[in-house]
Order: C-alpha cells, then sequence, then structure tokens
C-alpha cells in the first residue's frame, strides 16, 4: 500500500495537512502518516511518496504510477487539492486498473459522492485510523463509502482515542529519506518536523476551519446532524514519549499543530516539565485567553517554546462578538506582553471580512492597534466561507458569498461581499494591511537581526513577495 502526495500542477501548491491554505513552506502530512504507521505496525508492507519533495512533475508522477507495483493506493484529499485529486484518481485507475484506490479527508467527508465519480475509488469519511486497518486486516467496511450501482454510505465504526493512535513512524525508510528536507524560518535550529498533541477544538467560532484530520470529524458528525465532536487530549505522557522519540531521532525543533495546543493547565506544566530536559526548540497554536496566565508562559518557555501563533481574527470586540470567538479584546495585548517577556516570539492572525459587523473602520482599528503592540509577525486574510462552516451557511444564505466554486485563496481573493465592503475593498484592505504594518523600520531592522544565513534572507523576500505582491 503507498501513500501518495501528488506533485502541483503548477501555481501555488495546497497545504494538506491545514487544508485550507496553500504552502508557504512544505511540512510532512500527519493524516497520512497516522495509518501508514499503523498498517506497518499490522504487517502491511507500505510505502509512501511525497512527489513535490521528489521533484515530480504531472507528468513523470504518471510515469511512476504507471511502472509502479503497489496493489493499493492512498490519498489524502482537502478542499484546495479536490481538483488536482480527482485527476489523479482517474490516472491511477486508467494507469493501474487492477490497483485499489482509497481516499480520506475532509472533502471525501463532506462530498463523499464526488470522489465516488471515478470509477474503482472508496472513501473514507472522517477519521481515516478506525477505518482503513479495519478493512485491510479484516474487510470490515466501516466509515467507508463506496458505490455498489448506487453509493453506500456505512456508519462509523471504531473511534480511537488519542493515547491510542501510534507515534508516527519517521524511521521507517520510505518516510525517512523526508524528513530532513523540513524546514521553518522560524526556528534557529534543525532538523524540524510537526507533531500533534490533541484533535480538535472545543470552542464554537462560526467561521473556522480546523486542520484536516479534525475538519473530517466535524464535517461527519455534522452529515449525521451530531454535535460537534469533542477534543481528543493526548496525555502528558504520550506527548512527552513522542517529543523524546523525536529528539533521539536528531530532531532539534518541531511545531505542535494542534488546533488549539493549551487546554487544562496542570496538563500543560506536566508537559513543559517533561520536555525541558530535551532542550528542543518548539511552537505551538492557542488562543490569546489560554496566555494570560504568567505561570504557563514561563513554563512554554522554560520548556523551549520559541513560537506561538495566536488566532486573533480581530481586535474590534463586535466583530468577535459576532463570529462567536469568546474572547475579549483586552487579553491579547496581555497574552503579546507575556509572550514577550519570557522570550517567545508571537505571531497574531487576523482575518478581515468575517461578519456584515466587519468595516472598513474595524479593519483600520485593527492594523493600527496591532502597529502599537511589541509584535513583529502578522498574517492578514480575507475570511473565507469554507464550505461545512456555519459561516458558509450564513453567507450562502444572506447572499454575500459571490463565488460558490472550489476557487478560494484566502491569501489574497475574496468570495464574500457586503455592500458597505465589496470583494475588491476587501483585497486592497488586505495589500494595505501588509504595507501599513510592514513597511516601518523598526519591523525591517528586527527581521534583519533574526536572520541567520543568507538562506534567511531569500526565504524571507520570498515569502515577502507571496504575501505582499500576490505572486
Amino acid at each position: 500500500m503507498t501513500f501518495l502526495e501528488p506533485p502541483s500542477a503548477g501555481g501555488a501548491v495546497p497545504e494538506r495537512f491545514a487544508g485550507c491554505s496553500y504552502e508557504l513552506y512544505h511540512f510532512p502530512d500527519l493524516a497520512n502518516l497516522f495509518p501508514f504507521t499503523q498498517l506497518h505496525r499490522a504487517g502491511v508492507e507500505v510505502a509512501y511518496i511525497d512527489a513535490m519533495l521528489e521533484g515530480m512533475s504531472p507528468t513523470s508522477f504518471r510515469a511512476w504510477i504507471a511502472r509502479d507495483d503497489s496493489t493499493h493506493y492512498v490519498l489524502h484529499s482537502v478542499i484546495l487539492s479536490k481538483p488536482l485529486d480527482l485527476g489523479v484518481l482517474g490516472s491511477i485507475r486508467a494507469l493501474r486498473p487492477e490497483a485499489e484506490v482509497i481516499v480520506h479527508g475532509p472533502e471525501p467527508t463532506r462530498v463523499p459522492e464526488e470522489y465516488l465519480a471515478v470509477d474503482g475509488v472508496k472513501a473514507i469519511r472522517g477519521e481515516v485510523e478506525g477505518a482503513l486497518p479495519g478493512y485491510l486486516v479484516e474487510g470490515c467496511l466501516d466509515g467507508f463509502s463506496w458505490r455498489n450501482g448506487t453509493a453506500r454510505h456505512e456508519p462509523v465504526g471504531r473511534d480511537v482515542p488519542f493515547d491510542d493512535l501510534p507515534i508516527p513512524d519517521r524511521e521507517h525508510p520510505a518516510v525517512a529519506r523526508y524528513l530532513r528536507q523540513h524546514r521553518n524560518p522560524k526556528f534557529r535550529t534543525g532538523p524540524y518536523t510537526i507533531l500533534l498533541a490533541s484533535r480538535g477544538c472545543a470552542f464554537r467560532c462560526n467561521f473556522c476551519v480546523p486542520i484536516a484530520i479534525s475538519f473530517a470529524r466535524e464535517l461527519e458528525a455534522s452529515r449525521l446532524g451530531a454535535a460537534k465532536p469533542g477534543v481528543k487530549v493526548g496525555s502528558p505522557a504520550r506527548v512527552i514519549e513522542e517529543m523524546t522519540y523525536l529528539h533521539r531521532l536528531g530532531f532539534r525543533s518541531t511545531m505542535f499543530m494542534d488546533d488549539q495546543f493549551l487546554w487544562a493547565k496542570k496538563r500543560t506544566l506536566e508537559i513543559c516539565q517533561g520536555v525541558a530536559p530535551l532542550k528542543m526548540e518548539w511552537g505551538c497554536l492557542s488562543r490569546a485567553d489560554f496566555l494570560t496566565d504568567e505561570e504557563v508562559v514561563r513554563a512554554l518557555a522554560d520548556a523551549g517554546c520559541r513560537s506561538v501563533d495566536i488566532g486573533v481574527e480581530s481586535l474590534d470586540q463586535g466583530v468577535l462578538d459576532a463570529i462567536e470567538k469568546d474572547l475579549k479584546v483586552a487579553d491579547v495585548p496581555v497574552a503579546v506582553a507575556n509572550l514577550r517577556r519570557s522570550g517567545i516570539e508571537p505571531k497574531l492572525n487576523i482575518m478581515f471580512g468575517t461578519t456584515p459587523r466587519e468595516t472598513e473602520d474595524t479593519i483600520r482599528g485593527t492594523v493600527e492597534a496591532l502597529r502599537g503592540m511589541d509584535v513583529d509577525r502578522v498574517m492578514f486574510t480575507i475570511a473565507t466561507p469554507f464550505k461545512g462552516t456555519a459561516f458558509y451557511d450564513r453567507a450562502k444564505a444572506d447572499g454575500t458569498l459571490l463565488d460558490d466554486t472550489d476557487s478560494i485563496n484566502p491569501m489574497g481573493k475574496a468570495v464574500i461581499g457586503y455592500p458597505h465592503l465589496p470583494p475588491q475593498r476587501l483585497e486592497e484592505l488586505g495589500r494595505w494591511a501588509y504595507r501599513r504594518f510592514y513597511m516601518r523600520p523598526r519591523i525591517a531592522w528586527r527581521r534583519l537581526k533574526s536572520m541567520r544565513t543568507p538562506g534567511d534572507l531569500f526565504r524571507d523576500a520570498k515569502i515577502a513577495a507571496k504575501v505582499l505582491l500576490r505572486v
């Protein structure tokens, strides 16, 4: 069984693990590495192809498929990669009609029929770890959608607790050859990789698209009319075990990619105490209101945390309330100050247009407030109503969704518009925000001081071209 990450057809590269953006830099897709490890441990012969890191073109990738001898292929698909993936599935079926093809992820969960339209393809809905081993080892189709004359959707079976999930195998030769190629400019040391300590988020932000693994869980629950699934939280022992394993393999920096890393304070402190002796650099994602506790922030810093991404969205309280963020604006500068005092770099994520309550004044007010904070890294995006979210349902119902296709780009293309904020103006304000925030001597000087090699300068210039010039 070969797990695939196909090459891009050119232009922006869909980021499959996050599932809602295009790549600024490439990192491993844990959505495939978890089941890859499960099957390997179960005695299945597994392989892994990351065509991006192999430097394959679509043509050379098809040539590889034609001469490959795998009996099964697995593809993880998200909305931004769906057009590419449907073509890949068709190529595999045409070139290797005797092989079985299985697709999983948020989009195969939300619209499995679109994938089943490719003859012979099976789709796994929701999480893959309970379904794929059960199918290959026991012949059970729980959690599968498949076609037998008409589309059939089998109910999801076993749910795997987080601590029962395998630690993704980075030593397998099919995977190890790629992992030393991943980089993250936030960290001074390498090699670098990513990991998860939980799945899901307990909050109710109505615009939110979590990481692809969590989103697939939520979409399957929504399809059944069930409540949002609860968070799967790894125990401190499980998290420390994986960090220790990464350290043993030689990794010196990592990013916790959880939708929200900081849950119970006791758990956070136990994790920090356990990983501190490893002296690894790491980062995480968090809400601002989990960073107002100075003891927690000091523990993060003492344990090696160097960077925290914070989903802020807006610094206007009316906007935050309208999108059900359940966050007080006053918590944001407190969180930033705590991180700065402890030597941790904060990065704030801002989203324009999440609600009709947004105005040009709230956008400008947010940017000016950011300029007054001690923060050097901010990402501005245009709110995109992803299919399957409450934001999408509202925007479609009230007519503010202007483009219902899958052609979306949160970094630059507005698919929503309001009478007072048409899409073109949202795009202009996004570009203005980047210029207004970053084109300041203080920011330029700090960025230059933080660079360690000429490669850092090149990467910064490349990223700046993408986010400032939209190329």
